[in-house]
């Protein structure tokens, strides 16, 4: 017996082996199959490589191998003529009813605005940004992205079909049911992840829906090094509730009726406001309560009373203290490189080396100023203790006073001490504050006066479902012949999501489609100003 025990143990070893190589191959296989089936963890890789295959398998391991990648391959075959057929599809000639409803549509826009301050709790079904809440069978849009590996798109939008009201051109939309939006938001994509970036779930919504966050969406475009510091590279954008009215074009009547006024375009755009500002109120102007270009520069600044309100706010102005302390760590890592070999006395070593060891004090210093705020434990959105939110402002008001240590002036596009802890001061107050307000104990810790300030931040009128798309080059233009505008997300200051000189993302359906609920087919357009 005791010669057989090596042989049971071998045995047993590639018994288990086996099983882990059979279940992981069929996990990986998943990746590949129909994009009805339930999404499993794994990246969605594709290359020559991997679809080399074996010709003649010498193992029961090799010929799992080799039809896996058979599989991977016909799916991936699958995907790319599906996106070849559907760029170079043919779109025929109008039809008179297909011109009916692209004049209903373009007739009147649905507008959309935030949901501000938001509603609690937060249930709505119809947001921007934030997860999906799907089915479990849910198709997230998978592209190649230029270097030829699949990549998800990303999430952009919700909107529950219920939630629109009646209006001039309700009836070319789906009386209930989910649209989801999605957009290629990094750098990685070409021109295929402009279609297939519409979804739609006719059915209602069950206990066992929920947000999905997939493996392996593409890393958000920063727009601001200080967003990538925050969050890091990203996959979603925050989420905000928002609310629909319909806003008609003034007709001929209308304005005659109110000839007395002025001139008849002068009267067409007065009625215009006046539809737009009943929805969203009068224009807001920027409050100088959490600015940092209205506060002090001789002194530090508190945006208000009280701050830090919460965890989060205390945890931002850590990670962007944090930030710069590591790039000077870095400035004096790369000067002493730059040295290369030279004596121990040589003056500039010794300067050098003096700094980082001033930037290692300093860093225990600031470590234990915010050593409160790395327990996760607390809640984001909770206050901290009154001696905690003092022991933070002593250690700003002496970073204030006296600074950092410093190898050299920083770069010429690096915001220097002290000026730069007022940029840190505002997005923590803003970021603290906005997130606050989506949770039902937080939003008791923000101010009204915090809540006024922030509001010029979710008055974006630019979004709209229908209507006339804003012509930014030649899109708008080419494709309101032949398309409704589905959906329009335009550049929004709490969303942050359009970048540099990026202009609105305009998603456009035929009429046939529409009428089919073929959202799927939608075409997604985005020019630069």
């Amino acid at each position: 017996m005791e010669k057989l025990m090596p042989l049971l143990v071998v045995g047993a070893m590639v018994l288990i082996v086996g099983s882990l190589i059979y279940s992981g191959a069929k996990r990986i296989a998943g990746l590949f199959s129909s994009s009805k089936e339930k999404a499993k963890p794994g990246r969605a890789r594709t290359s020559e490589a991997a679809h080399a295959i074996s010709p003649k398998p010498s193992s029961a391991a090799e010929r799992l191998i080799a039809d896996m990648q058979q599989q991977a391959k016909t799916s991936d075959d699958q995907r790319k003529a599906a996106f070849k057929a559907h760029v170079e599809r043919k779109i025929p000639p109008i039809s008179v009813d297909g011109r009916e409803a692209i004049e209903r549509g373009q007739a009147a826009r649905i507008a959309i605005k935030h949901v501000f301050p938001p509603c609690l709790p937060q249930r709505s079904m119809s947001y921007f940004g934030g997860l999906p809440i799907v089915p479990d069978e849910f198709d997230w849009p998978t592209v190649h992205n230029r270097e030829g590996l699949l990549e998800r798109l990303n999430f952009m939008a919700q909107i529950d079909c219920s939630d629109l009201p009646p209006g001039p051109g309700r009836d070319l939309l789906p009386e209930k049911g989910y649209l989801y939006f999605f957009a290629p938001m990094s750098d990685t994509f070409g021109a295929d992840a402009m279609h297939f970036v519409t979804r739609y779930e006719p059915r209602q919504a069950t206990q066992k829906w929920a947000p999905l966050d997939m493996p392996f969406t593409a890393k958000i475009q920063g727009s601001d090094p200080m967003e990538e510091i925050l969050r890091g590279k990203r996959t979603h954008y925050d989420r905000v509730e928002v609310e629909f009215a319909w806003i008609e074009e003034p007709t001929d009547a209308e304005v005659a009726a109110r000839a007395d006024e002025g001139h008849a375009f002068e009267v067409a755009d007065k009625i215009r406001t006046e539809r737009v500002d009943a929805f969203y109120g009068p224009p807001v102007a920027p409050d100088p309560l959490l600015s940092a270009l209205h506060a002090p520069k001789d002194t530090l600044w508190t945006p208000y009373p009280g701050f830090p309100a919460n965890w989060h706010s205390a945890r931002t102005v850590r990670k962007l203290v944090e930030a710069y302390h590591r790039e000077e760590a870095a400035d004096v890592t790369a000067q002493l490189k730059a040295l290369g070999d030279v004596a121990e006395d040589d003056p500039e070593a010794k300067r050098l080396r003096t700094v980082q060891r001033e930037l290692s004090a300093f860093g225990s210093k600031m470590f234990n100023a915010f050593f409160p705020t790395v327990n996760v434990g607390l809640k984001d959105y909770d206050a901290p203790p009154p001696e905690v939110k003092q022991q933070i402002l002593a250690f700003l008001e002496d970073l204030h006073v006296n600074g950092m240590p410093s190898s050299s002036v920083r770069r010429p596009h690096h915001r220097q001490l002290p000026p730069v802890m007022n940029d840190w001061l505002s997005i923590a107050a803003i970021k603290g504050a906005e997130g606050g307000l989506t949770d039902s104990a937080g939003a008791a810790l923000i101010g009204p006066d915090v809540v006024a300030a922030l509001s010029h931040r979710h008055m974006s009128r630019t979004h709209q479902m229908f209507g006339k798309g804003e012509v930014v080059q030649v899109a708008a233009d080419e494709m309101k012949d032949r398309y409704l505008l589905l959906l329009q997300l335009g550049p929004d200051m709490a969303l942050n999501w359009t970048v540099g000189e990026m202009g609105p993302l305009q998603y456009w359906i035929t009429p046939e489609d529409l009428a089919a609920k073929r959202f799927q087919n939608a075409v997604l357009t985005i020019e630069a100003y």
